[in-house]
């Protein structure tokens, strides 16, 4: 009988260890952690468009199927959807790089720019792009996520969306 329930414990022991094992967290970048974001309004945003001051860089996370129906003026595509739903990470650093490149010149962008970041409600494909960019090297002061993302934009009313593409 001693023999039985030592075997018992022993096969529910190694069983635990295994289920805990192949337990996966599928929501958390490379790294396990997610970097915390900053953010800017959309009447920041909007101000540095209209002065022409060229602060920042707008790079949109969207699908680019989204960009490609309507973005922000002077936005480049940096489509993250590969990456925050696929998992395809690489794809989404190689999205980002074509991005900046075209944005600045070079595939990691430059230190002296601020970026702005615009996904659809300003959480998950903006916080996947930010990983990414940190991935990159580029440093988490650098970077901002438009605050409510392309869903505050376009209620913003008629002078935001006037500034759509």
């Amino acid at each position: 009988m001693k023999n039985k329930a030592l075997k018992l414990m022993s096969i529910l022991f190694v069983l635990t260890l295994v289920l805990v094992g192949c337990g996966k967290e599928t929501d958390k970048p490379a790294g396990g952690e997610t970097n915390t974001m900053k953010y800017i309004s959309r009447e920041d945003l909007k101000e540095n468009i209209e002065s022409k001051s060229d602060e920042y860089v707008i790079l949109d996370a969207r699908k680019v199927k989204d960009y490609d129906t309507s973005h922000i003026d002077g936005a480049y595509t940096a489509d993250q959807d590969a990456a925050n739903k696929g998992g395809d990470d690489e794809k989404g650093k190689e999205n980002l790089k074509v991005a900046l490149k075209e944005a600045t010149g070079s595939e990691t962008g430059n230190p002296d720019d601020k970026y702005a970041l615009v996904c659809y409600s300003g959480k998950s494909y903006a916080q996947k792009a930010t990983d990414l960019m940190i991935d990159l090297g580029i440093s988490a002061d650098q970077i901002y996520t438009l605050e409510g993302g392309m869903e505050a934009w376009e209620k913003g009313g008629e002078e935001y969306k006037a500034l759509l593409k």
